[in-house]
């Protein structure tokens, strides 16, 4: 069964054009000139950006990350996500606009050590398991 790309697939993979050489436009192979997604040459190169903190740790959201915030390259809560230049996550869910209620709500059992209170995490996670 063939999958229908999504257009934030497209969105996502734009971010990652021209960022490795195209190895049939070294061989001479590559008919696709200036629509195709590698670069034909150094010049054209661009570097690809960081997707470090772009989702939500489902590790932390279970309590089972034993990294820290600063050692793991996914998110320990909403208030360390992050999007890239090129790509702005929209929500899938309804429910994920929530997400942007608890940020802003103040945490009366927040752990500091962590970022966000328990609850919010036990909210974080059943918003991933829907």
């Amino acid at each position: 069964m063939d999958r229908v790309p999504k257009a934030s697939d497209s969105r996502f993979r734009s971010q990652f054009q021209k960022t490795d050489l195209c190895v049939y436009f070294e061989r001479g192979w590559c008919h696709k000139a200036a629509h195709c997604e590698f670069a034909h040459g150094a010049a054209e190169l661009c570097s690809a950006p960081s997707l470090k903190k772009t989702s939500v740790c489902k590790r932390w959201v279970r309590f089972k990350c034993n990294l820290s915030s600063d050692e793991c390259p996914f998110a320990h809560g909403s208030q360390e996500l992050r999007a890239t230049g090129q790509f702005v996550q929209t929500p899938k869910h309804p429910k994920a606009s929530k997400q942007k209620q608890w940020h802003q709500q103040d945490s009366q059992q927040s752990d500091p050590a962590r970022g966000q209170s328990q609850h919010q995490r036990l909210q974080l996670h059943e918003l991933l398991e829907s």
